[in-house]
C-alpha cells in the first residue's frame, strides 16, 4: 500500500522531535499522532490491516472489496472515526485506500478487455492470468510476512482550541485494542494509550 502525502503533518512532528517512523508492527494496536498549530488541527493515523479490513493483500473477493470501498468511503468521510471536541471543520483527507482501490480496478478492467478478444487470444491471456495468480499469491506470501498498515491524514480548521478527541472506531473494528497517541499543542505535549474503554484522548 502506498504511503499518502504526509509532508505537513511529518515535518511538523520532526521538527518538535516526534517519532514519525512506524513503530514494530504489531496486530492489534495502532498510533495517533495529532497536532494543532494555530487553527489547524493535524491527525495522523495508522493501523494494522488486519484489524482494519481483516486481511493484509489485494482484495480477492467481492466481499473483501466492499469492505474495502466501505472502509475507504467511511475514512473519507470520518464517519465514526475521529470526534474532534471543538469548533471544526474537516478541510483534507488522505488515506492509503484510494491507491489500493483505484489499482484494483484496473486490474478489473484489464481482465475484462482481455477476455472481450477472440478464442485464442482469450486462452494466451487465461495462462497469462493463471500465471499471474500464481504469481500475485507468492506476492501476497510476502505482503503477509512484512505485514500492511493503513494510513488516514485529517485536517480540520477549528475556530477555537481543541480540548480532546476521541477514537470512535473501536466498535466496529474489535480486534482493535489499543491506539498509541503521541499529542502536540499549544497547551503542551505527551503520549497516551488509547482502547475501547478509554477512547478519549484530552490535553
Amino acid at each position: 500500500m502506498k504511503k499518502p502525502c504526509l509532508a505537513v503533518s511529518l515535518l511538523f512532528f520532526s521538527s518538535v522531535g516526534f517519532a514519525v517512523n512506524a513503530q514494530p508492527h504489531v496486530h492489534g494496536q495502532g498510533e495517533l499522532l495529532v497536532s494543532q498549530e494555530g487553527s489547524m488541527l493535524h491527525l495522523q493515523l495508522v493501523l494494522p490491516a488486519a484489524d482494519a479490513l481483516g486481511f493484509e493483500h489485494e482484495p480477492e473477493t467481492t466481499e473483501q472489496l466492499n469492505n474495502q470501498n466501505l472502509l475507504a468511503e467511511r475514512f473519507t468521510l470520518n464517519t465514526n472515526v475521529i470526534d474532534v471536541e471543538g469548533k471544526c471543520e474537516l478541510v483534507g483527507v488522505e488515506h492509503t485506500l484510494e491507491a489500493h482501490e483505484d489499482h484494483h480496478k484496473s486490474d478489473h478492467e484489464d481482465t475484462h478487455e482481455a477476455h472481450s478478444g477472440d478464442h485464442d487470444e482469450a486462452h494466451k491471456n487465461e495462462h497469462a492470468l493463471h500465471k499471474e495468480h500464481d504469481e500475485h499469491e507468492g506476492h501476497d506470501e510476502h505482503e503477509e510476512e512484512n505485514h500492511q498498515n493503513i494510513e488516514v491524514e485529517y485536517q480540520f480548521h477549528c475556530d477555537d482550541a481543541v480540548s480532546g478527541i476521541t477514537v470512535t472506531l473501536f466498535e466496529s473494528m474489535p480486534s482493535l485494542s489499543a491506539i498509541q497517541a503521541q499529542w502536540i499543542t499549544e497547551r503542551g505535549q505527551g503520549l497516551s494509550e488509547l482502547s475501547a474503554g478509554q477512547p478519549t484522548l484530552r490535553w
